[in-house]
Parts: structure tokens; C-alpha cells; sequence
């Protein structure tokens, strides 16, 4: 009615993909940058093209040869994980934590776990948060409820691999997996700018 949601079978994880795709266009960084869309993350990453695979350590070896240039790119970087996050849903509001459960066109939502699904570091979420300051950008903090089990993005698996401090983040997302999921159509715009600065930082 409001022109506020966008609703379509797989927003987990094109949405992502389309934002990472469009400030990666749209970025002047001053340093390398790449971006990889991994297949098989709904299904564990544990194949040659999924997370847990070569590919992204291969193509960044072959970026660096030498040993010495490869470590001091790995400990130069900063790695972002984009998979849409779990909206508070009205119709299940007590699945999430009151104090930390995103909400639909409030902002990307950095997405912070201590037993490890999640990625984000201190170091990793106050860079973000940093730019989103800078760039008066809106952000949300997600945290699973700690008695509820939580999901997992390829985060942890390409951040335990190849040593990189890694962020995650995600757009707030009604009915994930479901025929028709439901995002946040003023959410785009917000993470395409978080995902551009983040490329021009540096």
C-alpha cells in the first residue's frame, strides 16, 4: 500500500548480492577490492564452490604470489559477510530478544553472535559503524536469543579460513526461506551506501 516492502521468493540471498554487485559498481576504492557470491551457503558451504571451498583463498593467491605480500594482504583486510537477518515478525515477536531483534526499513543490521555463527568482531562492527556515522547511514543490532539456536552465514567459514577480522551484516527479512519473503524496500538504498563507503574506506 505504502510502496514499503518487497516481496519475492529468494531475497535470502539476491538482495545481498544486488547491493554488493551496485556499490562494488559504484565504489572508487583506494585500495584492491573484490567481492564473491559463493554457491551452496543454504546447504553448509562444504563443496568446491561454496565457502568452505578453494576458491576465494585460490583467487587471492594467485592476486599475491609471494608469501610475504599474500600475509600482509590478509592482515590489511577486512571482510564483509551480506546474508539478510530475521525481522522481528509480529506474529512471532517472542522468538526474538526485545532488546536486539531488527526491524523491517530501519536500517541493515550488523549481526553479532558469541558462540561464532556470526563473524563480527569489535574491530569489524565499530569500522561499520564508524561509516554509517560518518555517513549519517541507519543501522541495527541483531543478537539470537541465547536459549534459541542460530543460524549461520559463510562468515565464520571464509573468516576462520583465511584469517580476515570479518563482518556480518544483513537486511531484515520477514518468512525467510519461505515462496515469498518480505524486505524492506527503504532498506536498499542504506546498505548499497554502507557497502560503497565500506569499499572506499582506507
Amino acid at each position: 500500500l505504502n510502496d514499503e516492502f518487497i516481496a519475492s521468493a529468494r531475497l535470502d540471498n539476491l538482495l545481498s548480492c544486488f547491493c554488493a554487485l551496485k556499490a562494488f559498481i559504484e565504489a572508487s576504492p583506494k585500495q584492491p577490492t573484490l567481492i564473491v557470491f559463493n554457491d551452496h551457503e543454504e546447504v553448509g558451504s562444504q563443496s568446491i564452490s561454496g565457502a568452505a571451498g578453494p576458491f576465494l583463498e585460490a583467487v587471492l593467491r594467485r592476486l599475491y604470489p609471494g608469501i610475504q605480500d599474500f600475509e600482509r594482504m590478509i592482515h590489511q583486510s577486512l571482510l564483509m559477510s551480506a546474508d539478510n537477518a530475521h525481522a522481528i515478525h509480529p506474529n512471532y515477536q517472542a522468538k526474538h530478544d526485545p532488546q536486539h531483534g531488527p526491524s523491517i526499513n530501519k536500517g541493515p543490521a550488523i549481526k553479532i553472535n558469541d558462540n561464532q555463527r556470526y563473524a563480527s568482531t569489535d574491530l569489524s562492527c565499530a569500522e561499520l559503524i564508524a561509516l554509517a556515522q560518518k555517513h549519517e547511514l541507519p543501522y541495527q543490532r541483531f543478537v539470537n536469543r541465547s536459549d534459541l539456536g542460530c543460524g549461520s552465514t559463510i562468515g565464520p567459514i571464509s573468516s576462520t579460513r583465511l584469517g580476515i577480522p570479518t563482518l556480518d551484516i544483513g537486511l531484515p527479512t520477514f518468512a525467510m526461506h519461505s515462496i515469498r519473503e518480505t524486505g524492506g524496500a527503504h532498506d536498499v538504498q542504506p546498505m548499497i551506501d554502507l557497502m560503497r563507503a565500506w569499499f572506499n574506506r582506507g
